[in-house]
């Protein structure tokens, strides 16, 4: 049997998962704080605080694991951008890479700003560890269909 179908399946399935959980973190945000919900007080600190900087320099790295994966995979021919927002510039090569690898960085510290700013401190924090999850996962199937190739 060809385990082709499956894996590109899987390979959608995931991007489509990614694709739909950076929006909808953002809108439960913004919902909540259009809401004027009463929340138990979070405890204030400061944003770049010891965890937020620890979120911070993780997501970086992976994001860089990422950017290396994903252009060893289209430059060989063995896969491609399935993000169609990303799909122009990673098909400029590094200098496209680092654009939308800055790009998607600097997302994942606006909204993690945003729940600082409006008080949502559990959210921000929620946020941050949720976006280094889901850049994990990506990284660790990225790295697997690199060393199948």
């Amino acid at each position: 049997m060809s385990r082709g179908p499956s894996r590109a399946l899987c390979m959608c399935l995931m991007t489509r998962l990614r694709d739909a959980l950076a929006p909808l973190v953002l809108l439960l945000g913004y919902s909540a704080s259009a809401q004027q919900l009463t929340l138990p007080d979070a405890p204030s600190h400061r944003f770049f605080d010891r965890q937020n900087t620890v979120a911070f320099a993780t997501l970086g790295g992976l994001v860089a694991i990422d950017a290396v994966a994903t252009q060893r995979l289209t430059n060989s021919g063995a896969a491609h951008e399935a993000n169609p927002l990303w799909r122009p510039m990673v098909k400029q090569g590094w200098q496209g890479e680092m654009a939308a690898s800055a790009l998607g960085y600097s997302a994942a510290l606006g909204v993690a700003y945003t729940f600082h700013k409006t008080g949502h401190h559990k959210m921000e924090r929620w946020a941050n560890w949720l976006t280094v999850a889901m850049e994990a996962g990506n990284d660790a199937h990225s790295l697997l269909v690199v060393r199948s190739h």
